[in-house]
């Protein structure tokens, strides 16, 4: 990947926590939370802010170095191919997990007598050609297309306002402290960007902004996920909530502007797939060039189409032998806690290393 300037940077965890928000998190928010949906949001936001301070923190001491270069500092090359296998795991798992979402709420929606595996291997064909475009294009198309999104949003959010029941925030804490605040903390899976930005260093123009291009982004996601939880839990109750359907594209069909703006839905959902290919190009160039990396292969381009195979594989198995549901409120929540942590520990102990061979060189 070539190296990308702050901007194009901070449109990449930006997407990369999108995807997750308005398929999958923001849905599980409400349906949980209830009527605290909005104080979970500021908590995980608080949270995640703080994790994104903190990885960069440590990351002060290897700016421009790659996440799995550390890790072989920390422990050679063995454990380098081990977390690297499992990062490239868990990010294809989740590209999976978002692709299946998305096939099922289309498939609901235009296409109920088409079988989904066809959907599926559009995206997934959409994705191979995001990994060879040339010069980063689809970063480039990334930069332009997440303000597009961001504005959907908004939108959805100011079009709504005269829709809003504002009594849904009542009781305040809706099913108590325990699901709002400690149950609740696993709902900082939303913000799938905070594990990007561990690749994000070394791809930057400006490795000395990698702080202010993380926080920016972090705090940009918090903003959309407040938007979007707000405008789920104003307008809807319990049952919507926990429907197969994500109840922002239903919030979308309640926008009423006279006779000129009409089939907005059809707008959004347009918007919307564009955003997950640009969402699934951004997994699957990460995970080539984790790829890359563990391997030590010069070009990625021959393995390009063989993981986007990969992806549909595991897309139509989630789809066919396991329950989505379970999947996405359960599997996905536990594995990102489980990157995350190792993340952390990985940067904490080789920050200690190099401490101590510091340490060392001046006895």
């Amino acid at each position: 990947m070539e190296k990308i300037n702050n901007k194009e940077a901070i449109s990449l965890p930006i997407s990369c926590s999108l995807g997750i928000t308005v398929l999958v998190s923001s849905q599980i928010i409400a349906s949980h939370c209830l009527s605290s949906s909005l104080i979970n949001t500021g908590y995980i936001s608080i949270l995640a802010l703080v994790l994104t301070f903190i990885i960069c923190k440590l990351y002060k001491r290897f700016i421009g170095i790659s996440f799995l270069d550390i890790t072989e500092f920390l422990g050679g090359k063995i454990l380098k191919f081990l977390v690297g296998i499992t990062f490239l795991f868990y990010f294809t798992f989740t590209a999976s997990i978002v692709l299946c979402k998305t096939v099922n709420c289309l498939q609901i929606v235009y296409y109920p007598m088409t079988h989904p595996n066809y959907t599926v291997l559009l995206f997934a064909i959409t994705a191979g050609i995001a990994c060879n475009l040339k010069n980063n294009g689809f970063l480039r198309a990334t930069f332009i297309l997440v303000p597009i999104v961001i504005i959907a949003i908004i939108f959805i959010f100011v079009g709504n306002l005269k829709n809003f029941n504002y009594e849904n925030i009542f009781p305040i804490m809706g099913n108590g402290w325990n699901t709002t605040f400690l149950e609740g903390s696993t709902n900082l899976f939303t913000f799938g960007g905070i594990t990007y930005i561990l690749f994000l260093p070394q791809n930057l123009k400006r490795p000395d902004k990698f702080m202010s291009v993380s926080i920016i982004s972090t705090i940009i996601s918090s903003a959309l996920l407040t938007f979007i939880t707000a405008t789920i839990i104003l307008m809807f109750n319990r049952n919507v909530t926990s429907g197969q359907l994500f109840p922002l594209y239903i919030a979308v069909r309640y926008i009423e502007f006279g006779t000129f703006f009409q089939r907005l839905d059809s707008a959004f959902l347009l918007i919307l797939n564009i955003a997950i290919c640009s969402f699934l190009g951004i997994y699957a160039n990460l995970c080539l060039e984790i790829i890359k990396e563990i391997s030590s292969i010069s070009d990625t381009k021959p393995i390009s189409f063989p993981f986007v195979l990969l992806l549909y594989a595991c897309t139509i198995l989630i789809d066919a032998k396991f329950e989505l549901e379970f999947m996405q409120n359960q599997f996905l929540k536990v594995f990102f806690f489980v990157i995350l942590t190792l993340g952390l520990a990985i940067l904490i102990l080789a920050n200690l290393k190099k401490s101590l061979k510091g340490e060392i060189r001046n006895e």
